[in-house]
């Protein structure tokens, strides 16, 4: 099994809505050599296209001055960036975990009826030739074990996984045994990370660091912290995940050592995530993506609601419209949510278009 086909990219969060209908629709996009996923009309925390964007948008609101929240960054200036390197980085591995296409293989696994059969009859050898046909018959899965009474069956996939579903396999409402399975490996995390957040990172597996192309090879880096890594000082800082089949991973990732700003924390963090999100525009661009499928993945990924316009008209969004008065930049309301603005300029197809992100 290769790489190619390992790194997926779950990235599908939020609906994107047609701007001329307003409906919303699964949408299949390409990302670099990545493939990213149908999207359902689900919000994570955010507006959902078939429940606050089918009402009339909003008309922004002047967000009141709040001393604290407005007052200078300062110390917490590296803790703010490196909490939104973190989130961007926590969105992608737990869309590995929860996602359309994951609930759609566990559906999959659970109803294939040679693999139930061959569970049911205890015949290891078609147990074995049923979870092989699964892993390899274009499914999302890249590893599947499969356990009756405890005892393991099969074991199909690549080495070094990530993000374990488990479940229980079943026949005419009685219990045959358990399975586990996973979408994603970690060097398809690794890759996705990479181009979509772009903070150097480690995984340590108990410990150990899980030796991964693309990853830092100094195992004594610290989990958090100021650090020294390749000459330059960034701020680590690690989130806990899940091995295969079981067992802790630990993703330790790296920021920019930045200085105090006179920024609020709350507009830093906002730079940061939308720093991200101009970097994930600029490699969908890249390779031909729509600025639709931009708006789809931007959501899973930052927690953003994104807007594409030419002028007054609505190319892409994660809403049927747009708040009314978008500015480009600034605070606003919108839908009872308050979100920080920011925008830039791109090209699509030889026109010139500005992007929004709305970061809550």
């Amino acid at each position: 099994m290769t790489s190619h086909r390992r790194a997926r990219s779950i990235v599908a969060g939020v609906p994107r809505c047609d701007a001329t209908r307003g409906r919303s629709y699964p949408l299949l996009v390409r990302s670099i050599t990545l493939r990213a996923l149908p999207a359902a009309c689900a919000s994570l925390a955010l507006v959902a296209c078939g429940g606050a964007s089918a009402r009339t948008a909003a008309t922004p609101r002047a967000v009141a001055a709040n001393p604290v929240a407005d007052a200078a960054c300062g110390a917490a200036t590296q803790a703010a960036v490196a909490g939104a390197t973190l989130q961007a980085a926590r969105r992608i591995y737990g869309l590995e975990l929860e996602s359309v296409e994951v609930r759609e293989d566990r559906r999959q696994v659970e109803n294939y009826g040679p693999l139930l059969t061959a569970v049911a009859a205890g015949n290891q050898a078609a147990v074995q030739e049923a979870v092989t046909a699964l892993v390899y018959s274009h499914t999302h899965i890249v590893r599947l074990r499969v356990t009756r009474h405890g005892s393991l069956l099969a074991d199909v996939g690549g080495p070094y996984i990530l993000a374990p579903v488990t479940g229980v396999l079943r026949l005419h409402g009685r219990v045959l045994g358990g399975y586990g399975f996973s979408v994603q490996d970690d060097l398809g995390y690794v890759k996705l990370e990479q181009r979509y957040v772009g903070a150097p990172l480690i995984l340590r597996r108990e410990g150990r660091r899980v030796p991964l192309e693309g990853t830092i090879a100094d195992a004594g880096i610290a989990h958090a912290g100021l650090v020294r890594y390749a000459g330059s000082t960034y701020f680590a800082k690690s989130f806990g995940a899940r091995a295969y089949p079981s067992g802790a991973l630990r993703v330790t990732l790296l920021s920019a050592a930045v200085g105090p700003s006179r920024k609020a924390c709350v507009a830093v963090r906002a730079d940061a995530l939308a720093a991200i999100g101009k970097r994930i525009w600029t490699r969908f661009i890249f390779v031909g993506a729509s600025p639709s499928s931009f708006a789809t993945a931007i959501g899973g990924l930052t927690g953003a609601l994104a807007y594409v316009l030419r002028g007054p008209h609505l190319l892409a969004g994660s809403t049927r419209r747009p708040p009314a008065g978008l500015g480009h930049a600034g605070t606003l309301r919108f839908h009872g949510l308050t979100y920080s603005v920011r925008s830039f300029t791109a090209t699509v197809a030889g026109a010139s278009v500005r992007v929004f992100q709305l970061i809550p």
